[in-house]
């Protein structure tokens, strides 16, 4: 009896172009108003990643199935932040905080504070940054200041763990530096927020944090055990 014929499968690149694809498609119907475009383009980001994740790693390994629960919950926030008013936007700030969890607790997986070592700077100088942006921008942030207090600790912890990840192999800066331009994202929304008119915001945080979750995708990735190439 001969072999069963391997089940085709997407290759790993094609995740990726078509993801950047997607991106440009979002980046494009932000500027021009495309707001209907925007359910697809911009749910689809953190999915396609998901596909490349999927594709890439190993089954059954416990970072990745933590990093690619992140990931669903990424798309869910994406598209809760697309309906207007306070409501909708704690919904996706929720979900955006169950994502950091999700990925701080896969980058521990893969041993991001164990590599740390006498680096702890990393760490004192964004729960620093935290804090002190925080405290500056209390009084403009109003009601929404607390939740916004929670999630941002979360954030700059995640991007600090993400950091770790290039200290334990060197390809894994890729994630560090998309923890850094994910807050970077989000600092740019919380002035939003908090009253700041920045021109060409909305582009800046979805070009961010579209970049940002691609590097912290990839840099996973080569931390995992991969699937052997076909």
């Amino acid at each position: 009896m001969s072999d069963p014929l391997p089940s085709p499968r997407v290759p790993a690149r094609a995740w990726l172009w078509v993801f950047g694809a997607a991106l440009a498609v979002e980046l494009l119907a932000v500027g021009l108003g495309w707001d209907g475009v925007r359910w697809v383009s911009k749910g689809a980001l953190t999915l396609l990643l998901l596909g490349y994740l999927i594709t890439v790693a190993e089954p059954g390994q416990a970072a990745a199935r933590l990093f690619g629960a992140g990931l669903v919950f990424a798309c869910a926030a994406d598209l809760a932040l697309l309906v207007d008013g306070t409501p909708a936007f704690l919904t996706g700030m929720g979900l955006f905080a169950v994502m950091q969890v999700l990925y701080l607790a896969a980058f521990v997986k893969l041993g991001a504070l164990h590599a740390f070592g006498s680096r702890r700077l990393v760490f004192i100088c964004y729960f620093a940054f935290w804090a002190g942006l925080i405290t500056a921008l209390w009084t403009q942030l109003g009601p929404l200041a607390a939740p916004i207090a929670v999630y941002s600790l979360l954030l700059v912890a995640m991007a600090a763990t993400a950091a770790g990840l290039g200290f334990a192999r060197a390809a894994g800066h890729l994630a560090g530096w998309g923890g850094a331009l994910f807050v970077v994202s989000d600092l740019v929304l919380g002035l939003g927020v908090a009253g700041y008119d920045i021109p060409g915001a909305d582009l800046a945080v979805m070009s961010t944090y579209g970049i940002a979750q691609l590097l912290l995708t990839v840099g996973v990735t080569r931390h995992l055990k991969r699937r052997p190439a076909h």
